[in-house]
């Protein structure tokens, strides 16, 4: 019933906004659209970002939030801010030339042919199931997801195998994909050296300071294995972990953990000794600066691994994960060392071995088919500009 009642309520929309096609599309207007506009980050932050910089008085440029107060710097920016989903938001959706989202919000928008819609997604790699392959859809699922994919004009993609298996999930053909990498990732793999020593000040790390973030996926409720606090569900012994960085890679580490946004009272998960890190917005900034990342299953595995520096997998549920979640790429199949428990964790730690660890990931890299550019960013900004300026 949910299925059916979320289609018709988009197929209604598009009747109630249908009216709106006789305004007249602004050929310099840009609508980009972040986690539905839930916050300023990923790879809309970095196009907008982009198109500031380059072509500030061309282009209007239209950021769309659910919280103003949350985000009062994105008009300091020199973006103009739109509740997402207001009328406000219907009427430049309607109007604007191009429109940049990394999760939808658009497919109940009755848009022209004359505008153009670029679906930058964001996750990158090949690993967890999406979409159609998650579950068997219904008529109406498999009807609701058409409304977006027909719309969509291009895919970004990182890798070939993601080509494949999100055409299939997506219902869209592949050749909308276009593999050129996430612009969010050109900083990680150009080692943007002024962007990470700014962050590393923001975030409080003094000069000498190594940093291991722990960012565990989330975990449902009412799964068995989620026991409220990630780090204590988790049981990761952090200060064994950084005893463990001393002595491998020596130095002075520094422990931060970041909640997924999805964990609910994140403030009662606070980890005495520990860097909370979880309210930070834009994950990105935290992969650039991090010298080590611990994690379970989350595609910023991916992102990391354009880095080259060393990532672990850590998960106490992960023979349950194996059994219940359907991937595209085998966890067995990872270049991360894999624990279970924290012995296994420091283990892996004191034993890693850099030259195999960077011939796995390069050869997972390669299985993959992996396609990032390192100037993606500059393609989307170029092939927005050019649609920009089509007559």
């Amino acid at each position: 019933m949910e299925e059916i009642r979320k289609y018709f309520t988009k197929k209604i929309l598009r009747g109630l906004l249908f009216p709106l096609r006789l305004l007249p599309i602004n050929r310099n207007q840009i609508l980009l659209i972040n986690d539905l506009g839930g916050n300023y980050s990923c790879n809309p932050k970095v196009i907008a970002e982009y198109l500031i910089k380059e072509y500030k008085n061309d282009y209007k440029i239209i950021y769309a939030v659910k919280d103003y107060e949350r985000m009062p710097f994105i008009k300091e920016k020199g973006m103009y801010p739109v509740g997402f989903n207001s009328l406000k938001y219907f009427y430049y959706a309607m109007t604007s030339k191009v429109i940049v989202s990394n999760s939808g919000g658009y497919s109940y928008i009755p848009l022209r042919t004359a505008q153009y819609v670029i679906n930058t997604h964001h996750g990158g790699g090949a690993y967890k199931s999406s979409g159609a392959d998650m579950f068997k859809p219904s008529h109406f699922l498999k009807n609701d997801m058409l409304l977006q994919a027909n719309c969509t004009d291009v895919f970004l993609s990182t890798n070939k195998r993601f080509t494949e298996v999100m055409a299939q999930a997506s219902y869209m053909p592949e050749t909308k994909f276009w593999e050129i990498g996430m612009p969010r990732n050109d900083d990680l793999i150009n080692e943007n050296l002024e962007r990470k020593e700014k962050i590393r000040q923001d975030i409080g790390l003094t000069k000498d300071e190594k940093l291991v973030l722990y960012a565990p996926t989330y975990r449902k409720p009412e799964d068995n294995y989620y026991k409220g606090s990630i780090a204590i569900a988790y049981n990761i012994d952090m200060k064994r972990v950084c005893e463990a960085l001393k002595k491998r890679f020596g130095g002075s580490w520094k422990f931060a953990y970041r909640l997924h946004p999805c964990v609910e009272n994140k403030r009662d998960y606070i980890v005495e000794g520990a860097m909370d890190l979880s309210d930070y917005e834009d994950m990105q900034d935290l992969l650039l600066v991090a010298d080590v990342l611990i994690n379970d299953f989350s595609s910023s595995f991916w992102d990391f691994m354009l880095t080259k520096k060393p990532a672990f997998l850590y998960a106490v549920d992960l023979k349950h994960y194996v059994e219940t979640t359907k991937v595209y790429t085998p966890v067995a199949d990872w270049p991360f060392p894999k624990a279970e428990n924290n012995d296994q964790l420091i283990d892996n730690i004191l034993n890693f071995d850099e030259q195999k660890y960077k011939k796995d990931c390069e050869n997972h890299y390669k299985m993959l088919g992996g396609c990032e550019t390192g100037n993606a960013t500059e393609l989307v900004c170029n092939r927005i500009v050019k649609e920009c300026r089509k007559k």
